[in-house]
Order: C-alpha cells, then structure tokens, then sequence
C-alpha cells in the first residue's frame, strides 16, 4: 500500500452540489494521509451585476460585505467538515472565472486530482450557460471526477 501523501482539490460553491460532492469524496476517495485542498471562487460580478437601478457607492459597499461575509460563513462551515471528519487540508478563496480559477489552482497546489459536483444542466442550457464542470474536464492535467448530485 502506498503512502505517498495525495493532494486532492474539492472544488466548492454554495450548493446542495457541492455538498454532496465533499461527502461523495470523504465516503469513497479520502485515504489517510490525503491533504485535501478546498477551494471557493468568489464570484463578486453578482454584486456589480445586480439587477435594477444603478445602486449608489453604499449600497454597494453593503452587498459586497454580504457577500464577502457569505463566503467567510461558507469557506468556516466547510473547514469545520474538514476537522469533524478528520481530513487533513485546507479551504481556499481563490478568484476569476471559476472554471479556469480551478484549473489554475489545482495546478499550484500540485492536485493529482479534481473533485467537483455539476447541478445537472440539460445540453441547451449548458450549451448557453456554460459550465464549470465542463471547463475543468477538459482543460485539467490532472483526472477529474464529477459528482452528480441524487
């Protein structure tokens, strides 16, 4: 049995997805000794986007601080996962366009592979929308394993 120590990268968001993509790691990939790796991309273009009227220079402010803190709330709860079930690694805010910002993460912490769920868009709406699953798949150097959420 090998020991050499395995970097895996959780690639995380908010969703029900995610969740059940870091269980879906911790119940059937985690070996001892793996150093996970999770990582978040802010996506702060929601608050400079946001529907309506132009929002004055507070307001903005405001909403960046929601969702600053929504992220802070999110990257907590999933280092919490981590302790709780006993798996070594860290949580990462990384930032971009999140399919690429994974790609370049995984490369910088040396992943040997890449662990993301998929919300399960049908071919025309991923088609228009894209998808952050689809990306990593085909730009990663490493072996990528998509979760589907059930």
């Amino acid at each position: 049995m090998s020991t050499e120590q395995r970097t895996i990268l959780i690639a995380v968001d908010g969703s029900d997805q995610a969740e059940y993509a870091y269980r879906w790691y911790r119940e059937n990939i985690h070996r001892p000794g793996d150093h996970a790796v999770i990582v978040h991309c802010a996506e702060f273009h929601n608050v400079v986007t946001m529907p309506g009227p132009m929002i004055d220079a507070v307001e903005f402010s405001n909403k960046w601080k929601e969702e600053d803190e929504r992220i802070s709330i999110l990257t907590t709860r999933f280092a919490e996962k981590m302790k709780i079930d006993g798996i070594h690694g860290r949580v990462r805010r990384i930032a971009g366009k999140p399919g690429e910002a994974i790609i370049t993460a995984a490369k910088e912490e040396a992943a040997c592979m890449i662990v993301t769920g998929t919300r399960g868009l049908g071919s025309v709406r991923r088609t228009l929308l894209g998808s952050v699953s689809d990306y990593v798949l085909h730009h990663s150097d490493v072996p990528v394993v998509i979760v589907r959420y059930q």
